[in-house]
């Protein structure tokens, strides 16, 4: 788990680079909430941050090349937002070639870096096909001669391709995917990302999971770890890279192992993490925690743990979502749906149904099961709610935006801070 950030003057200074979508589509009221929003976000910055706009549409077009913010570059950035305008098609491609190139040649980059991509349609122009499209970003976005980048993606209504987005935040450590159902959605979803970035407290943190000579002799091994980027050594060694940590977040890695042959005298299994603290700005590695398993009495079964017992549901919920998603794109709905009720099940079954992440994952999974009645609910909302969710459950982090659901078990009190700035702000602005 990591710390609170109590003082938002010691927080680590940020590059934020924005790559909005300007094409026809976006005429209106969208470009005029995307403005105030980005209007917003600049005034959230400070001389120490770093902020850069680039325009897409049949083309990318740098509008503001990404340096410090002294006031009188925000002045000048603010004014340039204003002028925007909408001109073509939808060049996603050329949006992550330039937002890519832009943000790597900076020469005085600060430790955590951003990438906000917000659009609202089809790629159609460029790269085209999704595949290549994150190969690209993949390509792009990954220097381990610089610090990371976090690719945050931004779906703006019920015409852009979430499967594309949610892949290409995938990619990069700490990414996350929202889907911005309705136009009061487009500032409390910046807002909730951008509590999240100016609250990063670790970065590049790595498990390292032993099994000691001792216990294996005695027959202990790993069988499996239950995270994406696991690094298998060999059967008694593993190291899981679980990137950053926002103020509050927690990170549960569930592994599976053999037991002893005989009693231990020695631990099971040694953990201990390494990261890059933020704020003191220095390598951090952990003391090495020991873990012990005893076994039961005769045949008689261990009382579960309550909270593996829940992290166990939420890795079931993510497989799930997963296999129906799959499901869905074969139009196989009925079966989709069948493979969401499992999970769910489970969850309602549950002792503890006032234990935030049992609301969190009941309310899910329900309305994934609600998202996938029909091939028009599932194309018009399913498909990108059940993106957001496995997406939010996988890397557990908070991906959604404060008006449409108050309550998130991820979301932490910067975040909760940010958002709610973000969604007021927009209220004022239609009752103004």
């Amino acid at each position: 788990k990591a710390c609170e950030l109590l003082d938002d003057d010691r927080r680590a200074p940020v590059d934020i680079l924005v790559a909005l979508d300007v094409s026809g589509s976006m005429a209106g009221d969208k470009i005029k909430l995307c403005k105030s929003t980005l209007t917003l976000l600049l005034r959230q910055l400070t001389s120490e941050d770093s902020f850069g706009l680039i325009s897409f549409s049949t083309d990318a077009i740098i509008e503001i090349p990404v340096s410090k913010l002294s006031t009188s570059a925000q002045k000048a950035a603010i004014d340039k937002i204003n002028s925007l305008h909408v001109r073509s098609s939808t060049n996603i491609s050329a949006a992550i070639g330039l937002t890519a190139q832009e943000i790597q040649s900076m020469k005085n980059m600060n430790e955590v870096r951003s990438i906000f991509l917000l659009t609202d349609g089809e790629a159609n122009a460029g790269i085209r096909k999704p595949d290549d499209m994150c190969e690209l970003a993949k390509n792009c976005l990954t220097n381990p001669d610089q610090p990371p980048i976090s690719m945050h993606c931004f779906g703006y209504g019920e015409s852009h391709n979430d499967d594309l987005l949610r892949k290409i935040a995938s990619i990069t450590a700490g990414g996350s995917y929202y889907f911005v159902q309705n136009d009061s959605s487009v500032s409390s979803a910046f807002g909730d990302a951008l509590g999240g970035i100016l609250s990063v407290v670790a970065q590049n943190a790595v498990l390292n999971i032993q099994v000691p000579e001792a216990s294996r002799e005695a027959g202990v091994k790993i069988l499996d770890i239950y995270h994406d980027n696991k690094i298998r050594l060999d059967d008694w060694n593993f190291k899981v890279s679980i990137g950053d940590f926002y103020a509050e977040e927690n990170r549960d890695i569930l592994f599976q192992i053999t037991l002893s042959n005989s009693d231990l005298t020695t631990p099971h299994i040694n953990v201990s993490v390494s990261y890059t603290d933020t704020i003191e700005k220095m390598l951090v590695t952990s003391t090495v925690e020991p873990c012990h398993i005893s076994r039961p009495e005769g045949n008689t079964l261990s009382t579960p743990s309550e909270h593996v017992e829940i992290q166990w549901l939420r890795i079931h919920t993510v497989q799930e979502m997963t296999r129906a998603k799959d499901m869905a794109s074969k139009g196989q709905f009925k079966e989709a749906r069948s493979l969401i009720e499992n999970p769910l099940g489970l969850v309602q079954k549950h002792d503890n149904v006032d234990h935030p992440m049992i609301r969190q994952l009941k309310m899910d999974l329900q309305e994934a099961k609600n998202g996938l009645k029909s091939s028009s609910h599932y194309t018009q909302r399913g498909s990108a709610s059940i993106n957001t969710s496995m997406l939010s459950h996988k890397v557990q982090r908070c991906s959604r935006p404060m008006d449409q659901r108050s309550f998130d078990a991820y979301r932490g009190k910067k975040k909760s801070a940010m958002g709610l700035k973000f969604m007021n702000f927009t209220s004022s602005r239609k009752t103004g």
